[in-house]
């Protein structure tokens, strides 16, 4: 028996899947809005059918939440809409299936069987991955994914398309495919297509014979036939130059091929495992590289985010570095302070996993026998453009302390957190004022807390802006719902610089 979660805010939708539910034979838990389905799914559930819209957001964007709720659902979104983007969303992220209402009774049981027969009988989860010292990581919807299908792909024999920016880790990935296979215990061949001479190509994968060419003094075997039983992997293929693509295609297809200058052909039971930072479905579509070639790589695709979109292993994966590189250059351990690790949190990593490694290890010499990473140990790039973000801040808060100087009216201390309106965090400084809107200081001050009272009474300034910073702090934690990383985002401060606001105001 099965335990289904339905949430859908039309009462008539809830009761035919609850009926189809328990004609089944399965547990059925009926919530109406996001907040209740989310609270529901913490007992566990194995499928999760989602409506997109519902009164409290959108199902789309919560998609991974419910994914990650206990037993690791599969999630069936369904909508009222008829929406090719929005399917694509839903499918890219990873859900099952994408059902358009009005629906039949036939097609939610068919769903239904369709994915509990996938998980009672689908390889073991990423979980069991075998991945080398740890680099893989990350709990994102994304990356959920990519290591889902790699388990996948680990337990068969497909060709394998791997997808990403530069540095994101597709060799790790590919090595992390290849240490899961059947073919372990066989060579790992790596084929870096854009630094291959566009001359010598067809030699350095199919071998060539004694005096094939000029300069060919010995019989050599190709990169292919040293991949026999093994895995072959393509980086960078959106290089591999046209004129060898189709014969590339060949020797995929038959895994045997013709050494140069050789008469007779060899074979290789290789397993192919490709990777590209390109684009290459559109490179397909303008002519620059064959189509069908293409479709032999496609047989399972996995598409690596980039850092900026798996921040939670950010922290990981800097202390894992630190560790690695103090140990291999016999430096003292090192810790990462608070502000650095602002920084690498707030820092966009155009370079990805890659940058961030360079990063981490050029912080470690710089840091010498020191046992704390300092933002000033960070390279200048990092440290201007963490400047830039803390100056943007900053005039913020000088506006807001002009404005606050700049107010004439007579007002009064007292301001208590409690006075903040409840409109939302964008009203939380909107408190009424005594000053004429036509007055330009009053039209600034009129959009912070009202202040009352006598001359002799006003507080002084420091102490009124840690009233109001307390205020403001208590407010977007409560609207936040609790979530640092919501509140941090409210504020536009990083999660590290919210904590300290926090402890400071005894939250």
């Amino acid at each position: 028996m099965a335990r289904i979660l339905v949430v859908d805010d039309e009462a008539l939708m809830r009761t035919m899947v609850e009926v189809v539910c328990t004609r089944m034979g399965h547990e059925v838990l009926l919530a109406e809005n996001l907040s209740q389905g989310l609270e529901m799914g913490r007992q566990g559930v194995d499928v999760v059918l989602l409506d997109v819209w519902l009164p409290d957001g959108s199902g789309l964007e919560w998609q991974g939440d419910f994914a990650h709720l206990p037993g690791l659902p599969d999630v069936v979104i369904i909508t009222g809409h008829g929406d090719g983007d929005a399917a694509e969303i839903a499918l890219r992220s990873g859900a099952w299936e994408f059902l358009t209402k009005p629906l039949k009774v036939r097609d939610i049981e068919q769903c239904l069987r369709h994915v509990l027969t996938f998980r009672k009988n689908r390889v073991p989860g990423p979980e069991s991955l075998l991945v080398d010292s740890g680099h893989i990581l990350g709990a994102g919807v994304g990356m959920s994914h990519a290591l889902k299908l790699l388990a996948q792909a680990a337990q068969s024999e497909v060709n394998v398309l791997l997808l990403g920016e530069t540095g994101v880790g597709k060799e790790v990935f590919a090595k992390a495919l290849y240490r899961n296979s059947a073919r372990a215990a066989r060579p790992f061949v790596t084929v870096d297509c854009a630094s291959l001479p566009e001359t010598l190509v067809e030699s350095h994968l199919f071998g060539h014979s004694r005096g094939a060419f000029t300069g060919a003094d010995r019989a050599r075997e190709g990169l292919l036939l040293a991949a026999h039983k093994g895995t072959l992997f393509l980086d960078e293929v959106g290089d591999l130059p046209q004129p060898m693509q189709g014969a590339f295609l060949r020797a995929l297809e038959l895994k045997r091929f013709r050494p140069v200058g050789e008469v007779r052909e060899v074979s290789s039971d290789f397993r192919l495992v490709a990777a590209t930072n390109k684009n290459i479905e559109v490179m397909a579509g303008d002519g620059s590289f064959r189509s069908d070639l293409l479709y032999r790589l496609q047989g399972l695709t996995i598409v690596i985010p980039p850092l900026r979109e798996r921040r939670d292993e950010i922290p990981a994966l800097a202390q894992q570095t630190v560790s690695r590189f103090c140990l291999h250059n016999d430096l003292p351990g090192k810790a990462i302070s608070g502000q650095v690790l602002d920084m690498l949190m707030e820092y966009p990593w155009p370079g990805n996993v890659r940058e961030l490694i360079h990063c981490i290890e050029r912080a470690c010499l710089a840091a010498g026998q020191g046992d704390l990473l300092l933002p000033v140990h960070m390279s200048t790039r990092m440290r201007v453009d963490e400047a830039r973000r803390r100056m943007g801040r900053g005039h913020e808060g000088a506006f807001a302390e002009a404005a606050a100087s700049s107010a004439s009216q007579p007002v009064a201390s007292g301001f208590q957190a409690s006075s903040v309106p409840s409109g939302g965090p964008a009203g939380v400084f909107a408190g009424a004022s005594s000053v004429p809107s036509g007055d330009a200081a009053g039209g600034i001050a009129g959009g912070l807390p009202p202040l009352s009272g006598s001359e002799e009474s006003l507080p002084a300034l420091r102490q009124w802006k840690a009233q109001a910073e307390e205020a403001y702090v208590r407010r977007v934690w409560a609207v936040s719902g609790g979530d640092v990383r919501k509140a941090a985002a409210r504020a536009g401060i990083s999660r590290g610089h919210w904590y300290e606001l926090m402890k400071k105001c005894g939250l």
